[in-house]
């Protein structure tokens, strides 16, 4: 009895043994398998932190690259802006260069003249001759022009440098800064630089309302202002009307832009923010311009939307917050 009991008990701590090696090798094998997969993981989370940071390359280079198609679009109509007020700066230029010899002329005559009474013998052609230049040249009428092309060319170098400047706000590489902004200077700065390209297609109304300073990248958001405004002055087939408006509430600023053209279908409305969708005929958009737009509005924690109905028009709303959240 006692032999047999003690065979028992030693089979049963040699398959409790087994039993404990065989747990070992398994919990051995799934310790390894797990350091396998683990590492596994993390090469795949290097992949996925490569892969992203090239999607963020190649986001960054589309925006650029539609931001300057945008800005190539416009440079015919700029460079129109710009000739105007060099032309007439020009012109300008050279009537107060001819007043400017009739003055030295008449100036120099009357030193000499001068010089001749406090000599003693007053030079009478002379002073004759100035008084006939000066009659002649209608100086009372050339001192009120010098006035007047001073200050058309004043207003004309001013105009350049608006539009060289709003110009530069578009072109320059973003950077990821946020700051507080007025979206009212952005908008105007935007038509100046689109006022070529819109004068001749619809007229602009502006309908602000009291904003206060808001956090964003202006730069950025600058663009979505040139992509919504320059779709909205290609939408009409006959002259119509633009309106950008304005308003906030006590956490949002809503800025609209509707225009009275053609609409987009209702078919199409779902994909108006898709990447290349377009309805502008082949060769005549990169399709990126709404879609770009609607990632800045986006990343700045706010919102993009449309309505539109065919032969009523479209109207687009930015809704942005205020404040951006600290992260």
């Amino acid at each position: 009895m006692l032999e047999r009991a003690l065979k028992r008990e030693r089979q049963a701590r040699e398959q409790a043994e087994n039993f404990l090696e065989t747990k070992s090798r398994e919990l051995y094998r799934a310790s390894e398998d797990l350091k396998l997969k683990n590492a596994q993981i993390e090469r795949r989370n290097e992949e996925i932190e490569k892969t992203n940071a090239a999607l963020m390359n190649t986001q960054a280079q589309l925006v650029q690259s539609e931001k300057m198609a945008s800005v190539g679009q416009l440079a015919a109509g700029v460079a129109h802006e710009i000739n105007n007020p060099i032309g007439y700066i020009t012109s300008n230029l050279g009537t107060l260069q001819s007043y400017t010899d009739v003055m030295r002329e008449l100036i120099t005559g009357y030193r000499q003249y001068s010089d001749s009474i406090r000599a003693g013998n007053a030079d009478e052609p002379l002073y004759l001759k100035m008084q006939e230049i000066q009659a002649k040249e209608d100086i009372d009428f050339i001192l009120d022009d010098v006035i007047e092309l001073v200050n058309d060319s004043l207003s004309g170098s001013l105009r350049v440098k608006e539009i060289v400047q709003g110009l530069k706000s578009f072109s320059r590489v973003d950077s990821a800064d946020y700051s507080e902004a007025d979206l009212h200077s952005g908008i105007e700065s935007t038509l100046k630089v689109l006022a070529n390209e819109m004068k001749y297609s619809c007229e602009v109304k502006l309908d602000f309302g009291d904003l206060p300073q808001v956090s964003c990248n202006l730069a950025r958001i600058n663009q979505v202002f040139l992509n919504l405004l320059v779709n909205a002055s290609q939408s009409f087939e006959q002259p119509g009307v633009v309106t950008v408006s304005t308003r906030c509430d006590a956490t949002w600023v809503y800025l609209t832009v509707s225009d009275t053209g053609c609409g987009i279908p209702e078919d199409k409305l779902g994909s108006i923010f898709d990447p290349f969708f377009t309805t502008k005929p082949v060769g005549s958009g990169t399709g990126l311009g709404l879609s770009i737009s609607f990632g800045i509005i986006e990343e700045h924690g706010g919102t993009l939307s449309v309505k539109s109905e065919v032969g009523s028009g479209s109207q687009f709303t930015i809704k942005l917050p205020i404040h951006q959240e600290q992260g």
